[in-house]
């Protein structure tokens, strides 16, 4: 493993750094996983230095005075009126605008963004026509809000690699056909090793670090876990202009119940699963990883979202999609259907 202060390479499962001296992270026990599979390292997440007070039953907004009466265990309230949202300040226990408050704007209409789920549904080769064979359900438009943490990710990771299982996973079709024929040929080296014990496969054993940065979305809403993007889904930050509820085009702009500090907290959770997919495109078999995140203080952003339930042989599902940018944050589809 290495120092996740000063990178040095120091022995597998130490509590410090023999070079600097800093403290590594939890490391998972040697008994607590199989054999061959990966470890899920414990995330060390700072606990907020207070905890965030109760939101009042009624209060007035700090940037137009309009009154605003929010839900019992509303976090974040947007203002009818003029668009701003109020969230309780740990630090001094008083309703305050977020200043960070964004938004972004949608592309997207009804058709278009069917045909995004569509082409969705349809890809893969063991899938043909689940679209054309679904029967759609209910489709909404949502400005839903997300905390979006900027998060900075290492990882101290191993596996093997070799048998071209890493490049199958890989997102891009160049890397797949390789993949694809590194697999088979090592598939054909097995089979020779029953007839000549010579021939065996080129599999070495990988021990490296990952260090990447991400923009982590986290949804501010209680209970919307379809909403929450997956595999390592970012927003274009790019696009995003300050909030304007009168951009939403009368569609439903919901106010939050998720803090920040709790934010922060479930990105770490993210972030381990952000670094076990990137670590599986390296290897071919992960056999244990360990994840240091670091988050800082983000920013609020309003996010168009289609939500579409639809049904594939009597099975409900669904799938989430990003109005801005046409794609399929999250979503359930069935993994094989050729009939």
């Amino acid at each position: 493993m290495f120092c996740n202060q000063c990178g040095g390479r120091i022995a597998d499962g130490s509590v410090f750094c023999n070079l600097c001296g800093a403290k590594q992270g939890v490391v998972v026990p040697a008994g607590g996983a199989q054999p061959g599979t990966p470890q899920q390292a414990v995330v060390q997440v700072q606990a907020p230095a207070a905890a965030t007070p109760p939101m009042p039953q009624s209060l007035k907004c700090n940037s137009c005075g309009a009154s605003l009466q929010p839900p019992s265990g509303t976090a974040v309230v947007v203002c009818e009126y003029c668009g701003a949202a109020t969230a309780m300040a740990a630090s001094t226990g008083q309703a305050q605008v977020i200043q960070k408050h964004y938004m972004l704007d949608n592309k997207l209409n009804n058709e278009s963004a069917m045909n995004a789920g569509g082409q969705w549904l349809n890809k893969g080769v063991l899938r043909r026509k689940v679209a054309e064979k679904s029967d759609l359900g209910n489709t909404v438009l949502k400005f839903v809000p997300y905390w979006v943490v900027p998060t900075t990710i290492v990882a101290d990771y191993q596996g093997t690699r070799g048998t071209g299982v890493a490049q199958m996973r890989s997102e891009t079709k160049a890397g797949k056909v390789l993949g694809g024929a590194l697999f088979a040929l090592n598939a054909a080296s097995m089979a020779n090793q029953n007839r000549n014990r010579n021939v065996t496969p080129q599999v070495t054993r990988v021990r490296d670090r990952i260090q990447i940065s991400k923009n982590i979305p986290v949804v501010a809403v209680r209970g919307y876990n379809k909403y929450q993007p997956e595999g390592g889904y970012e927003f274009n930050e790019a696009a995003k202009i300050n909030f304007d509820k009168r951009q939403s085009g009368g569609a439903e702009v919901m106010d939050g119940d998720v803090t920040e500090a709790e934010a922060k907290q479930l990105a770490g959770g993210q972030a381990q699963k952000v670094a076990e997919r990137e670590a599986k495109k390296r290897v071919d078999s992960l056999e244990s990883i360990q994840v240091y995140p670091t988050m800082t203080d983000g920013e609020l952003l309003h996010v168009p979202v289609f939500f579409v339930e639809y049904q594939f042989k009597g099975k409900p599902m669904f799938i989430a999609i990003d109005g801005n940018a046409g794609h399929v944050m999250n979503g359930e589809r069935p993994a094989v259907a050729l009939w």
